[in-house]
């Protein structure tokens, strides 16, 4: 069927890749509102930089960089927004490489990442989720020559503070930054709930209304497409008829779902609305 609906540049994959997408990303964004009317959502918990440079350049052997710790609640991810580096010199070719561990050196590769560096100041972004309570941010010292930096200090509430190591109170929940081996990155991150985190991880209440999205995306491509085939021209009538059905009935499967939500397992990302009632009577 993908065929007779896909444009004429488009693979099958490629087709039900678009539509999937189109549905995965209304069904976020619809129950995001949704959950709105019932819970207060704190899209963001914490929002930092970890580093400040000093003068002498990382010298050290082994990895370098930050660790960035916090005991995430359960449908919060930590997003890495990008690294600031002080370079002593260009490197173009080959590019500085940027490696992103699960809490150590030694622990899962997450992610790689390379650029180019200018002398002086420069910004890697990352741009990228991490679903672990601890990273490792690192370089090598041997390979790119980086100026060391140590922990940011921030007008907080700190109870524990030092060059290399501060933590921080967030709302029950304790962050740490530490600068390992000499430090070289500054870390620019924030900890963001994830409605996406909460639909995936509880995808058997939302699939009857993801089965009628993809439906009603299906009959938006119907609709709207510019191929002219008897699949896909029919009747206004009959479209606006099957539009309705769809929507409909996504809309009514995920009012349920909401309704019958309990967070009691993340009261930090999603706080219960405390509806009070009041009448009005005259005397």
């Amino acid at each position: 069927m993908w065929e007779l609906l896909s444009k004429q540049d488009q693979s099958d994959e490629d087709f039900w890749e678009m539509i999937y997408k189109k549905a995965w990303d209304n069904l976020i964004s619809d129950l995001t509102g949704a959950l709105q009317d019932k819970f207060y959502v704190d899209s963001k918990l914490l929002s930092r930089e970890t580093s400040q440079f000093k003068e002498d350049i990382n010298l050290t052997t082994g990895l370098a960089g930050v660790t960035i710790e916090f005991t995430l609640p359960r449908y919060a991810k930590l997003h890495l927004v990008s690294i600031d580096v002080f370079s002593d010199q260009a490197y173009a070719s080959p590019e500085a490489e940027f490696k992103v561990y699960d809490t150590d050196a030694s622990g899962e590769l997450l992610s790689e990442h390379s650029s180019e560096l200018t002398e002086g100041r420069n910004t890697i972004f990352i741009d990228q989720d991490y679903e672990v309570n601890k990273v490792f941010v690192s370089f090598d010292p041997e390979l790119i020559a980086l100026r060391e930096t140590e922990s940011k200090r921030y007008a907080s509430p700190y109870y524990l503070f030092s060059c290399d190591e501060c933590r921080f109170d967030c709302g029950g929940y304790e962050g740490k930054i530490l600068q390992v081996n000499g430090g070289g990155l500054n870390v620019k991150y924030n900890v963001v709930c994830s409605v996406e985190k909460y639909v995936c991880e509880n995808i058997n209440l939302f699939k009857q209304a993801f089965f009628f999205r993809i439906g009603l995306e299906i009959i938006f491509e119907r609709r709207f497409g510019n191929r002219l085939n008897k699949f896909m021209t029919m009747e206004l009538e009959r479209q606006e008829e099957l539009m309705e059905f769809y929507n409909s009935n996504f809309s009514q499967n995920l009012e349920r779902s909401v309704r019958s939500t309990q967070m009691t397992e993340d009261p930090y990302c999603f706080q219960c609305k405390h509806l009070v009632h009041a009448k009005a009577s005259t005397p």
